[in-house]
């Protein structure tokens, strides 16, 4: 697939002018876009966050529903108040973003609330109730009618029958759902204990144990071939009848 050119990478990315950039792997900052001139954007960051020469990373969802990683090298950081710098930031390129969708995902259905932990247009502990659309290890995707955005944080509760998950996410994508009025959210797993992902694990194979973790009763077996059973024993299975 033919990536974008920086400068639509750059209209993609800051197509509403507040956006999360990572500075570091699972560290992010809030941008302000002030000014955009082709693959260069002008913008306020916060000020002990950012330096002359970093990267920082940009993650997007393009029109066909593929992910990519937007890659801005940061030519210029000056002060502008005590928490803010001005930002000159140009776009190296676009690339798939491998790092998204490393998992199958599979349909599945079932109830999720969550709570806001760190969301631009909900109250932090706010909670968020919503429907499941599908899973997989590294995330999950719900429909909701609550306004999310992309880099919104949350503490992600799911139920499907009888097992439960729980972990922090962060929204990856927003599109629009097929009900009115609602938005389906795509999240990946940002901090997840083993419990839930065993519970993951055991939800995508069809409620069937990983193989190996069966244990045979070998006393049962001695039993069954003494005949010191109700049954008889194995011979007393081919008597009867």
């Amino acid at each position: 697939m033919t990536p974008f050119t920086p400068a639509e990478a750059v209209g993609l990315l800051f197509a509403q002018p507040d956006v999360e950039l990572e500075i570091s792997d699972g560290a992010f900052i809030r941008v302000h876009a002030i000014r955009i001139e082709n693959d260069l954007v002008v913008a306020t960051a916060p000020r002990l966050s950012v330096q002359t020469g970093m990267e920082l990373t940009g993650r997007v969802i393009g029109p066909d529903g593929q992910p990519w990683v937007i890659p801005l090298q940061l030519e210029d950081a000056s002060y502008h108040t005590p928490d803010l710098a001005v930002c000159r930031m140009r776009a190296m390129g676009c690339e798939v973003d491998t790092t998204r969708r490393s998992a199958q995902r599979v349909p599945i259905g079932g109830v999720a609330w969550l709570e806001a932990v760190n969301c631009r247009d909900i109250v932090d502990g706010d909670r968020v109730d919503g429907s499941l659309e599908d899973l997989s290890r590294t995330g999950v995707a719900f429909t909701t009618t609550r306004v999310l955005r992309e880099g919104d944080r949350l503490v992600f509760n799911g139920r499907f029958f009888a097992d439960s998950i729980a972990g922090e996410v962060r929204v990856a994508s927003v599109r629009p759902a097929a009900a009115p009025g609602h938005i389906v959210v795509g999240c990946r797993f940002i901090d997840i204990d083993a419990d839930s992902v065993a519970r993951i694990d055991r939800i995508l194979s069809g409620g069937r144990e990983p193989e190996g973790d069966a244990q045979i009763d070998v006393s049962a077996l001695r039993d069954l071939a003494s005949g010191e059973n109700d049954g008889g024993g194995w011979r007393g299975i081919f008597k009867r009848g």
